[in-house]
């Protein structure tokens, strides 16, 4: 399972590449308004509105869309008259699946907080502050940094210090900050700055 921060959804809200939220759920319809660029109407431009945003408060946890009684009908009617539009290839679909439930676009979940962290390098004496999801395992955390930040983050042993910086120890890979005793500090009377992760060249570019 992929986890996402709100900053990130947020930044995914263009016509040709639009990220949503429901219940937690993050859904990237980029493939479905695609399909749908030669047959666009009055519904498509008004889901655009929406791109990086939740739209938990229109639909049922069960991500069904919720209805209203309309007072002129006294029918149900919609709140969210989008989710009435359909991918026209079968390749952007799946079939019967109204797109808030369709596996095609989920793609991972927002993660429930953010948490901070610092990766000091010591071959180069850097620094670099980190907002990563509280979910992420070190691992994850890695791939992150070396997308974000360095190439050759793979040529780096990673540790942190135990018993308060006596000793190095060793971070369990598939862990996560808390899970490797990591923890964020709450319910202090001190601004204390957030976890730190080292980095150790190993000389050895062919792991990067």
């Amino acid at each position: 399972m992929r986890y996402y921060l709100h900053d990130e959804v947020v930044l995914h809200n263009k016509k040709d590449d639009f990220w949503v939220v429901l219940h937690g759920n993050v859904l990237d319809l980029t493939p479905f308004l695609k399909d749908r660029y030669d047959h666009w109407n009055s519904n498509l431009e008004y889901l655009l509105a929406f791109g990086g945003k939740d739209l938990s408060h229109f639909f049922e946890e069960t991500l069904m869309p919720k209805t209203e009684t309309s007072p002129v009908t006294g029918r149900p009617r919609l709140l969210f008259p989008p989710i009435l539009e359909t991918a026209l290839s079968e390749m952007c679909k799946t079939r019967g699946k109204i797109w808030s439930q369709d596996p095609k676009y989920h793609i991972g979940r927002l993660t429930r907080r953010d948490r901070r962290v610092r990766i000091i390098n010591t071959l180069t004496g850097t620094t670099q502050l980190m907002k990563v999801c509280d979910e992420d395992t070190i691992y994850d955390i890695k791939n992150k940094y070396k997308q974000l930040f360095n190439h050759h983050a793979g040529s780096y042993m990673w540790r942190k210090f135990s018993k308060r910086g006596q000793c190095g120890g060793k971070l369990n890979m598939k862990g996560t900050l808390n899970e490797n005793g990591l923890f964020e500090e709450e319910g202090c009377r001190y601004d204390l700055p957030p976890p730190s992760i080292w980095l150790y060249y190993t000389n050895d570019v062919t792991i990067a």
